[in-house]
């Protein structure tokens, strides 16, 4: 089951929801491994490209279901794997991170977010931001002067959203 939310580049997500059959843009076939984070005292996983600090899939909120994605749409450094070598890798993500030390920096509440202040996970949720963020290029005539939107891939705007809507913004600096 996927998590709802807007995604940059794919059709399915207009009415809300990810559509899993369809990997992210420019991502599908990464090379990657699984990550988690809990968000509301609900685990949710998602692909990450260690190499290249780039999220690869939307986050989702059932392990079958992500499994089911990176067969799909990722891989490892020994090549393309079924479902279930990667349920192992998500069951692994819940008890450990290749990308934090300590547990409560990849648990967040949407109040603390709100705030701005994720405290102990506030350097990792700036890393995430970066990590699920794409450039997409202003339309009006003043695009080359402008600098470059961000947009978050998939449905990270469910992460990110308290965030910049409680810092009013302060989530750039």
């Amino acid at each position: 089951m996927a998590v709802g939310g807007a995604s940059v580049g794919t059709t399915a997500a207009r009415d809300g929801t990810v559509d899993l059959t369809i990997g992210l843009p420019g991502r599908i076939g990464a090379i990657g491994g699984i990550e988690s984070l809990v968000l509301d005292g609900r685990r949710l996983f998602f692909g990450f490209d260690f190499s290249s600090d780039q999220v690869l899939s939307p986050l989702i909120d059932d392990e079958q279901a992500m499994a089911r994605f990176a067969a799909r749409h990722m891989r490892q450094r020994t090549g393309a794997h079924d479902e279930l070598y990667w349920a192992q890798l998500v069951r692994s993500s819940v008890d450990g991170s290749d990308l934090v030390w300590r547990d409560e920096q990849r648990t967040f509440t949407t109040r603390v977010l709100e705030t701005g202040d994720a405290g102990a996970a506030q350097g990792h949720l700036l890393y995430l931001l970066s990590a699920a963020t794409v450039e997409t290029a202003a339309s009006d005539a003043t695009a080359h002067q402008a600098i470059s939107a961000l947009s978050t891939v998939a449905n990270w705007s469910l992460l990110f959203a308290p965030y910049i809507r409680g810092s009013h913004g302060s989530a750039s600096r």
